[in-house]
């Protein structure tokens, strides 16, 4: 049945009633009331069961205008009739995601793989909850697959002068462990007999001590020397000197990182290793490493979810940092692309980096680039997050305060002219851009001028909310005493 069929008279008092609840609803809507909206509109689809088709109509109506509160309230009353539609359940966990609503995100996928207990799709999905993820259904997989072969613990190298001292078996995608190394032509293989590699051994050791003897002890040179020792399976040692630079540098991921891997490498102690990098990531919750390292350690003790959560959260950052682990070649390949204009690959990698970094540089140009591409709503975040890294930032404030003014004035010519519903659609985009009494008072007006009573109500509350005047009419309330 079509939406306006709904409006058609009707013959039982039933029918009449679910289109009056319908109506109502779709006003509610309107104006933003959604638990009145979701109210009746549970209570039309009870009353005539026909009207769940126009609401999921309404629902994927509502999802592509990118109204999606709308759409949540709709997809909320719609699983009131279908309790056990896993399909909606998803669809309804994936909006909540979008929203930042997470724990009701949760919820619902948990109910999805009740009803559903075969589906990856779900799982994924429940695991993105954790780490606040929105990336849904396929795109989620295809960025979690590329990062399930990462089967190897994974090390940081050596830092400052010491970057080239000695191989760091790290594991890349393209690994064929079957072929064994790859020789040049013409190259020999040496093998280094027992004494030889010993002594190597010795002569790199006491340059290593040598570092940490001038500079009195840094962290990196500490760090240095227990990476060495890890690599050539001296783990005591390994695990005393990264332990020492951990100590130094309890904000560095590097030393707690490769502190981990010499626990599950030479201890097999894994509940140390957890504690020492679930530790790491909640004081560095972006850095790539220890996530790898943290999805292969649950792997190892057999926690299927537990390893799953931090795939999906790795193939998620790594999707957004061009495949690298290594921050800082993130960042020189992001500011390439928008030096060369290649705004759509460059956008995302920012975006991550604003989140990461918390600096105003990867918002002031992600403004550039949405500004260029005149996405207008992207162009205003991205001000308002460099806003909410520094407030002072007169440039900023005054740009989105132009935004919203020259809204405001469209909005006035229109009404000059006559034209009050062109008005009222300028005048909301103004004050979802900047709010001011002044511009809720005279929406207000133009809201009941045009008969939209709850609308109008609506902004009258968002006036006396800024303006004060709710607090002004509680303080001119006369008290017990004075009557």
């Amino acid at each position: 049945m079509a939406l306006w069929d709904k409006f058609l008279p009707s013959g039982s008092d039933q029918d009449k009633k679910a289109q009056e609840l319908w109506a109502r609803a779709l006003k509610y809507f309107e104006g933003k009331l959604y638990n009145r909206a979701l109210k009746d509109l549970s209570d039309a689809i009870t009353l005539q069961p026909g009207y769940a088709n126009d609401a999921l109509e309404l629902m994927q109506s509502f999802s592509m205008r990118g109204n999606d509160e709308q759409a949540l309230s709709v997809g909320l009353a719609l699983l009131k009739v279908e309790k056990e539609n896993a399909e909606l359940m998803n669809k309804l966990g994936n909006t909540l995601r979008k929203l930042g609503s997470f724990a009701r995100a949760k919820k619902l996928y948990t109910m999805c793989i009740k009803l559903k207990p075969q589906s990856k799709e779900y799982k994924y999905n429940l695991a993105a909850c954790s780490f606040g993820i929105t990336a849904a259904d396929g795109e989620l997989v295809r960025q979690t697959k590329q990062v399930e072969a990462y089967t190897d613990p994974r090390r940081y190298e050596f830092l400052g002068t010491q970057e080239e001292f000695y191989p760091v078996p790290n594991q890349t995608l393209n690994d064929d462990k079957s072929k064994g190394p790859v020789e040049e032509e013409g190259d020999e293989a040496v093998e280094m007999d027992e004494e030889s590699r010993a002594q190597m051994i010795d002569l790199m050791v006491q340059q290593l001590k040598e570092n940490i003897s001038a500079s009195q002890g840094a962290w990196e040179d500490e760090f240095n020397l227990g990476l060495f020792y890890d690599l050539v399976g001296l783990g005591e040692l390994a695990i005393q000197h990264l332990g020492k630079a951990a100590e130094l540098a309890p904000e560095e991921p590097a030393p707690a990182n490769n502190l981990g891997v010499a626990l599950v490498v030479h201890k097999e102690n894994l509940e140390q290793a957890e504690t020492v990098l679930l530790r790491n990531l909640s004081t560095n919750k972006f850095d790539r490493t220890t996530v790898l390292n943290l999805g292969v350690l649950y792997r190892k003790q057999g926690k299927a979810f537990q390893t799953l959560k931090y795939y999906v959260y790795l193939g998620d950052l790594l999707a957004k940092s061009l495949g690298e682990f290594n921050t800082e070649k993130v960042e020189q390949f992001a500011q390439e692309l928008f030096q060369r204009r290649k705004y759509l690959e460059a956008i995302p990698v920012f975006e991550n980096l604003g989140k990461e970094k918390q600096e105003e540089f990867w918002f002031e140009k992600l403004a550039v680039m949405y500004y260029n591409q005149k996405k207008e709503d992207q162009y205003l975040k991205a001000l308002k997050d460099l806003l909410q890294i520094n407030p002072e930032n007169e440039e900023s404030a005054g740009k989105i305060s132009a935004a919203a003014k020259g809204y405001e004035d469209q909005a006035r010519e229109k009404i000059t002219k006559g034209n009050k519903r062109h008005a009222i659609s300028l005048l909301e985009k103004a004050v979802k851009i900047e709010e001011s009494a002044e511009r809720w008072v005279e929406l207000a007006q133009l809201y009941e001028d045009e008969g939209e009573e709850i609308l109008a109500g609506n902004a009258l509350k968002k006036w006396k909310q800024i303006s004060g005047a709710e607090e002004e009419a509680e303080d001119a309330q006369p008290t017990a005493e004075a009557t």
